[in-house]
């Protein structure tokens, strides 16, 4: 018997034919027509391209789900059409009452924009993450933010409607940082299994990854180019002591499929908390556990700066928009905005920075953020400061904590503060009142670089964005949940 004539009779069961089918295998639906399905999986298998990438200048064109339009969600994907959208729905609703004849009281107009704003936040509560919310950071346009969390994952959102746009999953362990180009081209992230990978953002490809010695804190690129434009891009990271190498910051330069090493700075009094690019990017910025902020030369490594903000631990710490201010937030409870106008080129100083504004609050601080602030305006005179709320900062005392002591829910609270009044400094921050919502300590916070929305990301997975009405000075809304 023929090993391929089971049945002896001298034909072949599969006539000459390929019983795997070729290649370009097609099949026909019910109705007639024929399905590539080559041609399917090709399609299903191409990474999805979530915006376009525009020329200098330009925000990114996000590319909305089409039940976006049709569900009336906001189409505008800039920061200002949140309260926009709030202030117009409030003049509708103010012209409908006042159709029919009757004046509306300031306790009503009150109530409708409250409402307005109560409907609005509502769609701007994040559930993407899993697990806790470790670190968010807005593209240069703020129509993206981008958030890291434990659960292993970078998710990125269309802001401020707060769609998911989509997720990089490539990381082992949970992820501490990350940071996106200028033009929002590439994105780098890094976590707790030491890898540092870049991605193109749009499509969340991974384009290349390297592991450092020790747990990848943090990482930022650099500020000053455009990946579209220029061949390579820098970024900085900041890995915690392992075995026998110790704690380092280092500087990277991405040519759009490899890094290569430029620099490392492994002199540091205690491994860094937070690593970011300072004025002109020509330093670097280094928080510590000691409390300590030392600025960097960003070519070859020597210390410039140093600056002790703290008497414990600087948790985080973020520059004003001409980076002659820096706020810093500390285990110590207290919040800090500093001037850094003397000694911030790359000659050394022994001038640390000098103290503008304090303010001591309950809880132990794990993050600050400051709003659209300059340090003309941070030093002006009294009636000439921003009466708006332009420091935030967030903490609390771990669960287990607070169970064991007298804090209370407002423990996970985001404060809000404004300048002071004082004439001298050290000037006074003073309480703007508060944004409620989360349901553990608050790991991290971002502001909009025109101050109209601020997001929170905290220990119960969740990430918040917070409005401000354009024509208002207190965030809307106190008390949402």
């Amino acid at each position: 018997m023929n090993g391929r004539d089971p049945y002896g009779n001298g034909r072949d069961p599969y006539g000459g034919r390929d019983q795997y089918n070729s290649p370009g295998m097609r099949q026909r639906r019910p109705g007639g027509d024929a399905v590539d399905f080559d041609d399917v999986i090709n399609k299903m298998s191409k990474p999805k391209t979530m915006w376009e990438i525009r020329k200098s200048g330009e925000a990114p064109q996000i590319f909305k789900r089409p039940s976006a339009a049709s569900m009336g969600e906001v189409s505008d994907t800039t920061p200002k059409a949140a309260s926009a959208v709030a202030k117009d729905h409030s003049k509708e609703m103010t012209k409908a009452d006042s159709g029919s004849g009757r004046e509306l009281s300031q306790g009503e107009r009150v109530r409708i924009k409250q409402e307005e704003a109560n409907a609005l936040l509502k769609k701007t509560t994040l559930h993407g993450h899993q697990r806790p919310v470790t670190f968010i950071t807005w593209n240069r346009d703020c129509n993206l933010l981008f958030t890291c969390s434990k659960d292993k994952t970078v998710c990125v959102w269309s802001c401020p409607d707060g769609e998911q746009l989509g997720s990089y999953v490539g990381h082992d362990g949970a992820i501490w940082s990350c940071s996106v180009t200028v033009d929002s081209s590439w994105l780098v992230s890094s976590g707790a299994d030491r890898l540092v990978i870049v991605w193109e953002a749009r499509t969340s490809r991974e384009l290349s990854r390297l592991e450092l010695p020790g747990v990848a804190r943090c990482v930022e690129w650099a500020r000053g180019g455009n990946s579209s434009e220029s061949q390579s891009e820098r970024f900085v990271t900041a890995h915690n002591k392992f075995a026998s190498h110790p704690a380092a910051l280092t500087v990277f330069r991405f040519d759009g499929s490899s890094s290569e090493e430029l620099l490392r700075i492994s002199t540091l009094p205690t491994a860094a908390t937070q690593v970011r690019w300072a004025k002109g990017d020509n330093l670097l910025a280094s928080s510590h556990e000691n409390g300590e902020l030392i600025f960097w030369l960003a070519d070859t490594g020597a210390q410039v700066r140093r600056l002790k903000a703290h008497e414990s631990l600087l948790s985080k710490f973020d520059f004003s928009s001409d980076y002659e201010l820096v706020a810093t937030a500390s285990l110590d409870k207290t919040v800090k905005v500093w001037d850094l106008s003397e000694g911030t080129s790359s000659e050394a100083s022994d001038a640390g920075g000098t103290l503008l504004y304090s303010a001591e609050t309950d809880r132990p601080l794990n993050a600050v953020a400051l709003g659209p602030l300059t340090r003309d305006a941070a030093v002006a005179a009294v009636g000439q400061r921003p009466g708006s709320c332009c420091v935030i900062a967030a903490g609390g005392q771990d669960a287990r904590d607070v169970a064991l002591s007298n804090s209370t829910g407002d423990q996970f609270d985001t404060l809000l503060f404004r300048l002071g009044d004082d004439e001298s400094a050290p000037r006074t921050l003073q309480a703007d009142g508060t944004s409620k919502g989360h349901f553990g300590p608050v790991h991290t916070l971002a502001f909009s670089s025109d101050g109209s929305v601020m997001a929170s990301g905290s220990e119960d997975g969740i990430v918040r964005l917070h409005i401000f009405l354009a024509s208002a000075t207190d965030p809307v809304p106190e008390e949402a949940s």
